[in-house]
């Protein structure tokens, strides 16, 4: 598009143009935005410079996937102790269980030998006890009935024949 000249003159803003007082003046403001913009910048720089830094600490996704297989290489290495240990228990209790076996059987015979006595001491209790039942059967029929038969004839003789 083609804009016509004119003579018409062009009024400018007067702070762009003006000169004199206010021109140094808007100059000093100018400088001491441009010391402000170059103290910024410094503490920028030195911000960047730090972050710079420590950026260097940080762990990319390349990092954390070896960590990660490290720590799956370890976890395959822990279980195999894992598994390693578990054989070598049992084989200590395999080992226990057969040394204890050939005990717990002499145990075993021991309290069988026992029992065998304690049935042999029933048996001669039995035998006792026979022996007793027999005697007090023998008490009975020799003794207690004949004097039980001389008492009630004792009785007879004395109180019902002396009554009638």
């Amino acid at each position: 598009m083609d804009y016509p000249i004119s003579n018409t003159t062009r009024v400018f803003p007067p702070l762009i143009f003006d000169v004199g007082n206010k021109g140094d003046h808007q100059m000093e403001q100018l400088t001491k935005r441009v010391e402000e913009l170059e103290k910024t910048t410094q503490q920028i720089q030195m911000d960047v410079a730090v972050l710079t830094a420590r950026s260097e600490h940080f762990a990319t996704k390349a990092d954390i996937e070896k960590v990660r297989a490290e720590q799956g290489v370890m976890r395959v290495e822990i279980m195999g102790e894992l598994g390693a240990l578990e054989q070598r228990l049992d084989k200590k209790f395999e080992r226990m269980q057969d040394q204890l076996n050939p005990k717990f059987d002499k145990i075993d015979l021991i309290f069988e030998r026992i029992d065998q006595r304690f049935e042999r001491v029933d048996q001669r209790f039995n035998q006792l006890e026979d022996k007793i039942s027999a005697f007090n059967n023998s008490i009975t029929w020799k003794i207690m009935i004949p004097t039980g038969l001389l008492v009630l004839a004792w009785f007879v003789q004395n109180i019902v024949l002396k009554m009638s």
